[in-house]
């Protein structure tokens, strides 16, 4: 497994506390369970976990987005999608369409990286409201539903970063999408998984999900077909080609 070595001093440490148990009460009394706390929402779970100079990171990166704007997001796993991954695909004169899933603020330059033939990238979010983030002939749907929208083996790759951990949880949804995202691809075409190593966010090791969904790892494109990037939540890349 690659690593890429960008932010070395970025870590992340996994704890639970043991459940505890409340002491039998008087005879005949009712047994009660403890009371639970709400669960906390997914990044600020991920972000306790953290050692503290890894909050104090992730902290100093957040506020440093909001400066600028939230236009870019300045981080290692940033720099290999931005700068190695999109780029690779943008440069092959062979690739017709590409479809990114998942758009933001910070992604809505990513079609520039195409020109001048922007129409070769794609993109897709079930939120209506990142329409304005994608390109045009932008699709508003969920990853699992593309095949109603494109048709069967007609893109060349699919960039899909950050939509497991964040809408994408279980494991069937995950499979879902994953089975969608190989029948419109091409064969021998190649998809790549960001996501995020932690257990707040990724409850499951993604591989045997995309062997399951007609994927097979794929070493060339990130010259390792894992990728994890030196960030406090472990930021993967997983790169995969659609068998022939």
């Amino acid at each position: 497994m690659a690593r890429v070595p960008l932010d070395p001093d970025a870590a992340f440490e996994q704890g639970s506390p043991a459940a505890g148990r409340r002491a039998p009460g008087p005879a005949g009394a009712r047994a009660r369970s403890p009371a639970r706390r709400p669960p906390l929402p997914r990044a600020v779970e991920a972000w306790v976990a953290l050692p503290w100079r890894g909050r104090w990171q992730w902290l100093g990166r957040k506020a440093g987005e909001l400066l600028r704007g939230g236009n870019r997001i300045h981080t290692p796993d940033r720099v290999v999608l931005e700068c190695f991954v999109l780029p690779t695909f943008a440069a092959d004169p062979a690739l017709r369409t590409l479809l990114f899933v998942g758009c933001g603020r910070y992604t809505r330059h990513y079609a520039s990286l195409f020109a001048p033939a922007r129409e070769r990238f794609r993109t897709l979010d079930i939120d209506p409201r990142r329409a304005r983030y994608g390109n045009a002939g932008h699709l508003v749907a969920a990853l699992q539903d593309v095949t109603e929208h494109l048709a069967p083996e007609s893109v060349d790759a699919v960039v899909c970063n950050g939509v497991y951990g964040f809408g994408i949880y279980e494991r069937e949804e995950l499979a879902k999408a994953l089975r969608a995202s190989c029948a419109v691809l091409r064969p021998g075409g190649r998809l790549v998984l960001g996501w995020n190593d932690v257990a707040a966010f990724a409850p499951f090791d993604p591989l045997e999900v995309a062997l399951g969904a007609g994927l097979a790892r794929d070493p060339m494109l990130l010259g390792s077909w894992r990728v994890v990037t030196e960030t406090p939540t472990r930021h993967t890349f997983d790169s995969y080609i659609r068998a022939r």
